[in-house]
């Protein structure tokens, strides 16, 4: 049981944890090994899943950082069409905000008048007008940097910048990571080819739903008490998985905004009467990770995920995010999202590396 702060804290993880599907399937499908990697291209960051839905996103320099980004994501099907989306960092309190976009000072390609936006917290954000992407997309090929001034009433704020550099070679992967490239269908590398490769399904998973045991039951054999100074606000995290398993999360490490625990599976038959349980993000693991450590830890509503959120830092706008389901034998990887650079992305638009649907047993 969690008492006292530790309680609140891993209360509130999961309030924020990551959401599971659970509809049936018709059949049972064997989930993809591996996720995929990023790739960083200069200022852009591209990231595609499993099943080749793709998220680019270009940054504000590192001389820059003035807090824009723009987002350019499509979905593996073949007649999926591109969508984009800019986001910039504002006051709260902003009365009617709207978005006015520049390539290099000249209007090609671009809305002519400004972009209504929704404001969410400290951030605003922008869909580009879908009739406006093809063009958008034409010009940003040639231009170096995208100008993002916020409107606020008749209030002109200051402009912040999206460098451009490295945009077309993130494109270009892009189109070569959903099959595209050669193509009608291509962001940049356009061809007379028609566009029909088909996607991957999305992997399913059995999974067994995961209880939150509040007895306070005696540590088990085999699981080792927090030996960190920094744990003794934490007690042990204990979650049922059948009637004769158990899961134990022992504290392992806890700082401003992380905190870490390590996790056994314990029942008859492990040895030492407990096991480390295994949490592995396939082919993207570092070669000194330790797969038995969960970052910030919670359980989703539905008792299905297990998940973690690792913040690279404290405002949370790098980092990695990933779930897993337990089929009856093992923790399998259902969602994982990462951000490795730190320059102001919300989590939402991290780019999806895996994606997997649990279900319900």
């Amino acid at each position: 049981m969690l008492k006292g702060a530790a309680r609140r804290r891993f209360g509130h993880m999961l309030a924020l944890a990551l959401a599971a599907g659970c509809a049936p399937a018709a059949a049972e499908q064997a989930p993809a090994l591996q996720a995929q990697p990023l790739k960083q291209f200069k200022d852009w960051t591209v990231g595609c899943d499993n099943l080749r839905n793709c998220v680019a996103l270009g940054l504000s320099s590192e001389s820059d950082m003035s807090g824009a980004y723009l987002k350019i994501s499509r979905a593996g099907a073949a007649d999926a069409r591109p969508s984009l989306s800019v986001t910039l960092m504002a006051e709260p309190k902003s009365k009617a905000p709207a978005l006015r976009l520049q390539f290099d000072g000249a209007a090609a390609g671009l809305p002519e008048r400004p972009i209504p936006v929704r404001q969410d917290g400290d951030s605003v954000s922008a869909p580009l007008p879908p009739e406006q992407v093809d063009a958008f997309l034409a010009a940003l090929r040639t231009a170096k940097r995208l100008t993002v001034r916020l409107i606020d009433g008749k209030t002109l704020v200051d402009p912040a910048f999206v460098s451009l550099a490295g945009s077309a070679a993130a494109l270009l992967y892009m189109d070569a990571q959903q099959n595209r490239a050669g193509t009608v269908s291509a962001l940049i590398d356009k061809g007379a080819a028609p566009s029909n490769a088909a996607a991957p399904e999305e992997p399913s998973i059995p999974a067994v739903k995961m209880t939150m045991d509040r007895t306070e039951p005696k540590r088990p054999p085999g699981v080792a008490p927090a030996t960190d100074e920094s744990c003794k606000a934490y007690d042990p995290i204990v979650i049922r998985l059948s009637a004769t398993e158990t899961l134990w999360g022992i504290c392992d490490q806890a700082a401003a905004y992380n905190f870490a625990y390590r996790f056994w599976i314990a029942g008859p038959g492990r040895p030492k009467g407990a096991s480390a349980a295994v949490f592995e993000t396939p082919a993207l693991a570092a070669p000194d990770s330790d797969s038995s450590v969960v970052v910030n830890p919670s359980l989703s509503d539905n008792g299905l995920i297990l998940s973690s959120n690792n913040k690279g830092r404290g405002v949370g706008d790098c980092g990695e995010s990933a779930g897993w389901a337990y089929d009856g034998a093992q923790f399998r990887l259902v969602s994982l999202q990462r951000m490795d650079e730190c320059r102001g992305v919300a989590p939402d638009d991290w780019p999806t590396l895996y994606r997997a649907r649990a279900m319900a047993k």
